[in-house]
């Protein structure tokens, strides 16, 4: 089975951690940081693969 494992970061950023890949999830700079793609954005590239 695959794990992903998700560790809350300051300002709304999401350290997204999977078995080979490791990234970083953001709000938009009026919420955030805008240092990653947001959880919206996330969500619509996973129904889009």
């Amino acid at each position: 089975m695959k794990t992903v494992t998700v560790k809350s970061l300051e300002n709304l950023r999401q350290l997204v951690v999977t078995s080979s890949h490791a990234f970083v999830a953001d709000e938009p700079e009026d919420r955030g940081d805008d240092l990653g793609p947001s959880p919206y954005e996330l969500l619509l590239a996973s129904l889009g693969t």
